[in-house]
């Protein structure tokens, strides 16, 4: 068993704002990936409809990300590109963009 750390964020556009946010968040992962050596893999992913899995969750962007361990999820939670998008995107009335979200971790 290793030590990684695998984490789920789970976000909902505000109305209008799905397509932009994605985008947001393909650049935020690509810094993630550039940036943090304890980052393994980072995708900003959209909801797809399929039979297979016919429940549709309200979150409809995902992003996937594993580290080598807690410390460096830490170490990403504290980085300014991530501090300030989270300002941007779900704190200031005047530019978020996200109506709800979520983050949970796993482990093996």
């Amino acid at each position: 068993m290793s030590d990684h750390v695998f984490v789920v964020s789970e976000w909902l556009p505000k109305e209008g704002y799905e397509d932009e946010l994605l985008v947001k968040f393909k650049k935020l992962m690509a810094l993630t990936l550039e940036n943090e050596k304890g980052c393994l893999r980072a995708h900003a992913t959209k909801q797809v409809l399929h039979p297979g899995a016919p429940k549709k969750s309200k979150y409809t962007i995902i992003l996937l990300q594993e580290y080598v361990d807690s410390n460096a999820f830490e170490i990403h939670s504290n980085a300014n590109y991530v501090i300030n998008a989270f300002k941007e995107l779900v704190e200031n009335p005047a530019t978020a963009m996200v109506a709800d979200w979520q983050v949970r971790l796993f482990k093996e």
